[in-house]
């Protein structure tokens, strides 16, 4: 009877050292390595150029969100505005707002009609 209490003691115990073993290597990791070289990187970024920023925020590559957080604002502070370039789609296409503004014309041609509601070409 004893010798059936220790067999089902065991398991239990073991999984507990592996356990334990995994969440001091976690720990250790994040305090040992993480952390420093977060706080190096922030300090970097702090002295980077624009070109630089924008190239490290291409990559997404950073220690903790916090970072990630602190140099996509970098990023976007570094970026100009933005010109709108014609995406080479009809006119009518382009520009539509769905539920907004609709000609008073209807355009269309012998096969299709196009639907402002939805800014689609409908078949006729």
């Amino acid at each position: 009877m004893e010798e059936d209490a220790i067999r089902f003691w065991i398991i239990p115990i073991i999984c507990l050292v592996i356990v334990m073993g995994f969440f001091v290597f976690s720990v250790d990791y994040k305090i040992n390595t993480i952390f420093p070289n977060a706080e190096l990187e922030r300090q970097e970024m702090k002295e980077m150029s624009c070109p630089e920023i924008l190239l490290k925020d291409s990559s997404n590559r950073y220690w903790t969100s916090e970072n990630a957080q602190i140099g996509k604002a970098k990023a976007l502070s570094c970026e100009g505005p933005q010109e709108s370039q014609s995406s080479g789609l009809s006119p009518y296409v382009e520009f539509c707002t769905p539920g907004g503004f609709a000609p008073v014309k209807k355009i269309e041609n012998s096969t299709y009609l196009f639907n402002h509601d939805t800014c689609v070409w409908d078949l006729r």
